[in-house]
């Protein structure tokens, strides 16, 4: 008797092994096939996202469609841009150069003669009364030293 009821749980267990499908190998969450695999060498970027882009044309050309050609712009229809917003607060004299304390943004700035305030906006010169900063088409402007002096 013993034997049967051995018998007839071996059975019931190869049943139940047959029944359940095999499970897989659990997935990696790394999905390799969407992996570019290459030479190693990185492409040199298309523009510094840095920088103001350029008026007119895109940087890049759209496949599939011809380039459009860009209308001539005249000297006279650029119109000046200077769009620098800075307060000059003050100024500290070290070593015989002056670096100039400036307010841009909500932030201090020190800067001296050649330093970039901002992307395209080079410090020309700077005194104790006021900094003269030169622009991207090479146009100058003076802020003169804000706040009283003692």
């Amino acid at each position: 008797m013993g034997y049967k009821k051995a018998a007839a749980a071996c059975l019931v267990l190869a049943w139940a092994a047959a029944s359940v499908p095999a499970q897989e190998a659990p997935r990696s969450l790394l999905r390799k096939e969407l992996l570019v695999f290459g030479s190693g060498q990185i492409a040199p970027p298309l523009r510094d996202i840095f920088r103001p882009k350029a008026a007119g044309t895109s940087a890049v050309p759209r496949a599939g469609k011809p380039a459009a050609k860009a209308a001539p712009v005249t000297p006279a229809a650029i119109a000046p841009s200077f769009n620098l917003n800075i307060s000059y607060i003050g100024s500290v004299k070290s070593g015989g150069r002056t670096i100039a304390l400036v307010l841009r943004g909500g932030q201090t700035v020190s800067v001296g003669e050649g330093d970039e305030i901002a992307p395209g906006y080079k410090v020309v010169r700077v005194t104790a009364e006021e900094i003269v900063v030169e622009g991207p088409n090479a146009e100058r402007k003076t802020f003169a030293l804000q706040g009283d002096r003692p």
